[in-house]
């Protein structure tokens, strides 16, 4: 309505009331004057609490780190409430920054909306390391990366501070293992109440335990912890052997750890991210587990809502059972190289790879490596087999082909396995 309406409605009303006999007409403008300013108070209440129901746009902050000479940064998500409320910790795979957008942010902005602080933690930028230098950080690292967080926000005043956890994923999961020890003899008050470990390296070594898959272990070499933790997995992930997180976790049973563990049939790694090779029900199957476990055992949803969602939030992000895709090999910088084409191809629950190069000198060796062409990874992921003059076939065990099209993995042929310098490279493209 707008200013020069409404002394006409009110007119309107005064007299309406008034020849109806109601009221009087003194009255009758009290009432229209009281209904006036109750309206415009509601009006304002209810554009009070829209702007407080605004999440807040996520910064991008710094904190001090215990690592020397290190100041760490990372993405923080308020929620719309300014009350303290608990916050997490997500600390990010190995493809840092280039693949939040696939698991870090999504599970940021569902603990905003459900009234949760999320920091992701950007162990890569602050180093100068793009996703191809990874492995050149250590997870102990990594590990007082995640301890560090914790500690930052548990000193804000927006946050509770003792209602501080912890979720990571593949290498971020590797670093959630390692923070949350307890190791022999020196017990660390550990400001996280909960973890999440999804797909974590279960074989590494951390205080006791010294890693592998054997369940035939005495006490003393038990992973430990003094908080719950959650670990999620699929059966055929060629990173982390299930077997390994099967005995983490029953030998922490046995000494009284807090640990659950769960497995998803045939799945690969990273198979709960948007581009992952879980089906639709696994995914939301994973992300409402998780978000149970936080609820539980930190702070139930401030909002009042918790996190829940559909299959059918995944159901798009799936590459159809009988894609198939071509590669564009370019030469490589050695003394010998060679151009052409690879073709990859979904055959139910394998990828079948041909490579067709226009020249070849000698034998080389086909494979897929993490990274790409300009920086590739030093080892193959996925080994492919020999390439005799130009042509190689080899078929990738148990991978979707969405898995491989997450913008980090290239397919490189090179005079041996694992060469330094490819005699030629093509990077899988981006499945968008």
């Amino acid at each position: 309505m707008n200013a020069t309406s409404e002394p006409s409605t009110s007119n309107f009303t005064q007299r309406f009331l008034a020849r109806k006999g109601l009221v009087s007409k003194t009255l009758c403008s009290t009432v229209v004057l009281l209904a006036g300013v109750l309206l415009a108070q509601l009006f304002a209440a209810r554009l009070a609490a829209g702007a407080a129901e605004a999440p807040l746009a996520p910064t991008r902050v710094a904190f001090p780190s215990k690592t020397p000479g290190l100041t760490l940064t990372g993405i923080l998500y308020r929620p719309a409430s300014s009350s303290p409320a608990p916050a997490i910790a997500i600390i990010s795979g190995t493809s840092g920054i280039e693949g939040f957008q696939n698991w870090e942010i999504p599970w940021a902005l569902r603990l905003q909306s459900a009234g949760y602080v999320a920091l992701i933690v950007d162990s890569f930028s602050a180093r100068h390391l793009s996703f191809g230098d990874h492995w050149k950080l250590r997870p102990a690292a990594r590990a007082q990366d995640a301890l560090d967080a914790g500690a930052f926000l548990a000193q804000q005043p927006f946050v509770r501070h003792d209602r501080v956890g912890v979720i990571g994923r593949s290498g971020g999961g590797t670093a959630v293992l390692g923070a949350i020890v307890t190791l022999p003899g020196r017990p660390q008050p550990l400001v996280f109440k909960m973890a999440v470990a999804d797909y974590g390296y279960c074989q590494d070594p951390y205080g006791a335990w010294k890693g592998g898959t054997s369940l035939q272990r005495p006490d003393d070499a038990a992973y430990r912890t003094a908080i719950p933790l959650l670990i999620t997995i699929g059966t055929f992930d060629t990173h982390v052997p299930v077997a390994s997180c099967i005995a983490l976790a029953r030998t922490a049973k046995r000494v009284g750890v807090n640990v659950t563990l769960l497995t998803y049939a045939g799945a690969e790694h990273a198979f709960d991210a948007l581009y992952g090779d879980g089906t639709p029900q696994q995914k939301a199957a994973v992300v409402n587990v998780i978000a149970a476990f936080i609820a539980k055992y930190l702070a139930p949803a401030p909002s009042g809502t918790p996190i829940t969602v559909r299959p059918a939030a995944f159901a798009s992000r799936n590459s159809a059972s009988g894609g198939t895709i071509v590669v564009r090999m370019r030469a490589g910088k050695g003394q010998v190289t060679a151009s052409g084409s690879a073709t990859l191809k979904q055959t139910g629950h394998d990828v079948a790879v041909t490579i067709n190069l226009s020249e070849s000198a000698s034998r080389a060796f086909g494979e897929i490596r993490q990274g790409q062409c300009a920086q590739p990874y030093p080892y193959g992921e996925y080994h492919l087999g020999p390439v005799v003059d130009g042509t190689g076939s080899g078929v990738v065990r148990n991978v979707r082909l969405s898995y491989l099209m997450n913008g980090h993995f290239a397919v490189v042929v090179g005079s041996t396995p694992n060469a330094s310098i490819p005699v030629s490279c093509g990077d899988i493209p981006r499945n968008t």
